[in-house]
């Protein structure tokens, strides 16, 4: 019996994780916004037990943070983040696509190279949201081809705040087919097993996604409370 009953508050608490972290990344709870335990404890239908575990480990991963008073907020976003988070990201890919082209497999190159004709394609649809999926699929697929398991761990905790930003502002249909080339000068050279040149692309595709994010940020913070702002970003 008490085996079931932790075995339920754990799945509880994995339920209210996902589902707050998820209002965290689509901005439906915004940056800096109060956290409410009794209110967010109501709306999922669950105790305060397991809605605390949950913020426990969404502050971890620095999508929740802690004022002086100890109460808590939705992590507030900024210039500063965004530059530290792409440039780790940056040196991160570096060294994860360089593991890539020393495991790569035929079968490997042929399912990104799936993938960049995917992108082709839903760009020429405008389908962002898509475009997103699959420019992150591009980018998750070379980090398990890469078998570098803590870069991964590394790169997965990243890409949680990154995948805040990217949904904070207007899709630019001209920076999405310049992200979907870059994707393809990368997978070129991943082929090519042209490592020097691989590690310089995916380098420069994150940091031009870098100054999107700011441009976000800036948007996003000069625009009136209550005014919506599309949430689509393509930074993959």
């Amino acid at each position: 019996m008490v085996e079931e009953v932790r075995t339920s508050r754990v799945s509880t608490k994995d339920i209210a994780y996902k589902e707050l972290r998820e209002k965290i990344i689509k901005c439906i709870l915004e940056p800096g916004q109060p956290i409410v335990e009794d209110e967010l404890a109501k709306e999922l239908q669950i105790s305060r037990t397991p809605l605390r575990e949950a913020l426990q480990i969404l502050e971890l991963e620095g999508l929740v943070s802690r004022g002086i008073n100890g109460r808590m907020n939705v992590a507030p976003i900024s210039i500063e983040e965004v530059k530290e988070i792409f440039i780790i990201r940056s040196n991160l890919e570096g060294i994860v696509i360089e593991n890539a082209i020393d495991h790569i497999t035929q079968k490997e190159i042929d399912h990104l190279t799936n993938l960049v004709e995917i992108l082709k394609m839903t760009t020429s649809l405008e389908d962002y949201e898509r475009i997103d999926d699959f420019g992150s699929q591009f980018h998750e697929y070379i980090y398990t081809v890469s078998r570098n398991k803590v870069a991964v761990k590394f790169l997965s905790q990243l890409n949680s705040l990154i995948n805040r930003y990217r949904r904070l502002a207007h899709q630019c249909i001209i920076e999405t087919k310049k992200s979907v080339d870059e994707h393809e000068m990368i997978l070129n050279y991943i082929i090519k097993k042209d490592k020097v040149n691989a590690v310089a692309e995916v380098k420069e595709h994150i940091l031009g996604s870098m100054n999107q994010a700011i441009k976000t940020v800036e948007k996003y913070k000069g625009s009136q409370p209550g005014q919506v702002i599309s949430k689509n970003q393509n930074l993959t």
